[in-house]
């Protein structure tokens, strides 16, 4: 029998989502430790269709959406950091400067790339990157990059690494507003 067994460090955090109803908008964190599911620390707010992103121990909590007061739906802008080793949440002191749904998510060089998704704003699909740099401990900073050349949500996103001669007009974003040339 094949048995499939991760790495016992660091644990892999994931948190359900739902979909419609008040029930499934989730705030619980569960960690899979090889054998058993373990749960954590609960998020600070619940959220749906968010994504999460790991960088130097920590885990993001970015975009998505909850129920105000009234059962409407409403964006959540701000950012929630989970500390692995301490399983403890803190509200960050930065936030999107666009709420985002259904994005894809990418770290590269301690910074978290939201890419495109859905607001529930206009309710159509959105072209924005957004760039959370991590990198400096209180200088953290949320900036806009390129954007999509088309508005896409529900998509998937990786950095896949490629010797720069074989990409000659690949440019890495290495401050806020740099452009990405034509691949």
């Amino acid at each position: 029998m094949l048995r499939w067994h991760l790495p016992r460090a660091p644990l892999l955090p994931l948190t359900p989502c739902g979909v419609t109803n008040t029930a499934q908008y989730q705030n619980r964190l569960m960690a899979y430790d090889p054998d058993q599911w373990l749960t954590r620390c609960a998020m600070l707010q619940r959220r749906v269709y968010h994504v999460m992103a790991a960088v130097r121990r920590h885990l993001y909590v970015l975009g998505g959406n909850d129920l105000d007061f009234n059962n409407d739906r409403v964006l959540v802008r701000h950012i929630d950091s989970y500390n692995i080793d301490a399983d403890q949440w803190t509200r960050c002191t930065f936030s999107l400067l666009t709420g985002q749904n259904e994005s894809g998510v990418a770290v590269h060089n301690d910074r978290i790339y939201l890419v495109g998704g859905y607001s529930i704003w206009t309710n159509e699909p959105l072209s924005c990157i957004q760039v959370l740099d991590v990198s400096t401990e209180g200088k953290e900073e949320v900036f806009y990059g390129p954007t999509l050349p088309f508005a896409s949500n529900g998509i998937a996103t990786c950095f896949l690494p490629a010797p720069y001669n074989t990409c000659p007009n690949l440019q890495t974003l290495q401050v806020p507003h740099h452009r990405i040339g034509a691949v």
